[in-house]
């Protein structure tokens, strides 16, 4: 009876933690108007159903997608740096309001070119602070299949392991396997509900010399795999729903071990951490802007 009184206690607090988020866009966000990675174990999106998710890919018509990223603002989408630390601004667009990433000619869908690359100074090739912001050359245009998503309050994993155990969504178009098991990339969004893991577990199953885990890292899986995010799912968000029913990045797809083996879940960037890192940098490219 103490600790289902305990769990209830700490429930309680979870809850109170994740109904806070930020909203750096012109409009609501975290709302998507459509009423209801590739990923490994996970099931086809409904259309739309996450307004905010872009592709990336290389410049040019028939340009295949490489990494997912987020509409945050109509002008910045959040990603990972390693998916784009080695390309310049001209070579790189991005794809909103898509749904089949093979279908480019849908209404729906606006392909708008990046004037700006802002990767963190801290960057390192072992995935630490493994996130950045791109700039678009112009608007994205708010529609019913383009919509911001909210960032992850600072305040909500301040309290050490608050989200634990909680229910996380990543998205994407990445491969829907490792390509020995004969995984392809996806066309159609793919969705997977994973449950944070705690760092010290994450540790101690992954137990592989030169890995290592900080507080900007969060794991996200299961200890017997079957789902996870995969190869090309790079820089996608990994979400959670507030009280308010908002959706809410909490992580961007960052690096693991295979793809949905058993011990190794999904490593992200933890974006409560980088929170006044990219509204300073949203503040300065805007300001030069004007």
């Amino acid at each position: 009876m103490q600790l289902q009184t305990y769990f209830l206690v700490l429930c309680a607090c979870v809850l109170k933690l994740v109904s806070t988020s930020v909203n750096v866009a012109d409009v609501p966000c975290g709302r998507s108007q459509i009423r209801s990675a590739k990923i490994k174990g996970g099931t086809d999106a409904v259309p739309h159903q996450y307004p905010w998710v872009v592709s990336i890919s290389t410049s040019g018509p028939n340009s295949p997608h490489f990494c997912g990223g987020s509409l945050v603002h109509k002008r910045f989408v959040i990603t990972a740096a390693h998916c784009v630390h080695h390309k310049r601004p001209q070579d790189v667009q991005v794809l909103a309001g898509a749904h089949n990433v093979l279908i480019k000619d849908d209404k729906t869908v606006q392909s708008i070119p990046v004037s700006n690359i802002v990767i963190h100074s801290n960057y390192s090739k072992k995935y630490i602070n493994d996130i950045a912001i791109l700039e678009l050359s112009q608007d994205a245009q708010w529609t019913k299949f383009v919509r911001p998503v909210c960032l992850a309050d600072m305040e909500l994993d301040t309290v050490k392991d608050s989200l634990n155990g909680l229910s996380v969504t990543a998205v994407g178009w990445g491969n829907t396997d490792e390509k020995q098991h004969g995984g392809r990339p996806a066309a159609i969004l793919q969705k997977v509900d994973v449950v944070v893991v705690p760092t010290a577990t994450c540790e101690n199953w992954y137990n592989i010399d030169g890995v290592r885990f900080y507080d900007s890292h969060l794991c996200a899986g299961y200890e017997n795999g079957g789902k996870d995010t995969c190869q090309g799912d790079s820089g996608g968000p990994l979400m959670m729903s507030d009280n308010e029913g908002r959706m809410t990045i909490v992580g961007v797809v960052s690096t693991g071990i295979g793809c949905g083996r058993p011990k190794t879940p999904g490593i992200y960037t933890r974006v409560s951490r980088y929170i006044s890192w990219i509204q300073n940098n949203m503040t300065q490219l805007s300001a030069r802007t004007q």
